[in-house]
């Protein structure tokens, strides 16, 4: 009996492996495949709270209206902490108002800039020397910065071992299937971090955010142009025509 339940267990995690070395394949797979298609957009910013400041402004809007905000606050504000916590808030406003939500970023970003200048006297770098959980715990302190935010400022900017999720990357994510278990921005992370080599990640970010804008998108993803279909469930699932299914719950992913 022993021996048996030696021998059920054997099989089982065998299976887990078998399991996780196709995903990893197939995301890998998937990556590679998006490399041939699209040229991904070089992370000129390499100062992280540059980088913070970009990741705020970035929500709801395009990178268009991002360069442009930020072209502005530099020139007429300069983006450092100093310069950001020492400015006039109305002023703030104005060099970001093309980025929309400008009531609420400029007060997120003065704040952060704030608390920059005192707990690490105006010097991001602090946090990002520190080992990486330790890292993004601190970042996480910081008012209206989330996991997203943390991890692309602990990625491009000190090339920490972390993958950011954005809201492509995630429903992505959830229409390949490749989570198992609870569906949440850590698992999607861990996941994704598991299967790429530590060099695809900055690259594999920039390529699914270009692929999520372009092919699949939120309300109506064009499946028909899509190059890597074969490995998504939700293209399997609208292939096999669910009859009862509405067109409402087809993309609700």
């Amino acid at each position: 009996m022993i021996v048996l339940l030696h021998v059920v267990r054997r099989c089982y995690l065998l299976s887990l492996c078998g399991i996780a070395m196709r995903s990893k394949t197939k995301l890998l797979s998937i990556i590679e495949t998006l490399e041939k298609i699209y040229v991904p957009w070089k992370w000129e910013i390499r100062d992280p709270f540059k980088i913070l400041v970009s990741t705020i402004l970035s929500q709801r809007t395009s990178w268009r209206n991002v360069r442009k905000a930020v072209d502005r606050l530099e020139s007429k504000i300069g983006i450092n902490p100093k310069n950001i916590a020492e400015a006039n808030l109305e002023n703030i406003k104005e060099c970001i108002k093309v980025a929309g939500l400008y009531n609420a970023k400029s007060v997120r970003i003065k704040e952060i800039a704030r608390i920059i200048v005192e707990k690490y006297d105006g010097d991001l770098s602090k946090v990002l020397n520190l080992p990486l959980e330790d890292a993004r715990k601190e970042l996480l302190s910081l008012p209206g910065v989330g996991f997203k935010t943390a991890d692309v400022i602990l990625l491009f900017a000190a090339n920490k071992r972390v993958f950011p999720v954005d809201t492509h990357i995630m429903r992505i994510s959830k229409r390949l299937g490749i989570v198992k278990g609870r569906f949440n921005y850590e698992n999607i992370r861990h996941v994704w971090e598991k299967a790429l080599p530590r060099d695809k990640y900055a690259v594999a970010h920039i390529l699914l955010i270009i692929f999520g804008r372009e092919i699949c998108k939120s309300g109506k993803p064009l499946c028909d142009k899509c190059s890597i279909a074969r490995f998504c469930k939700f293209y399997e699932k609208l292939k096999g025509g669910a009859r009862g299914e509405s067109s409402k719950e087809r993309v609700a992913y």
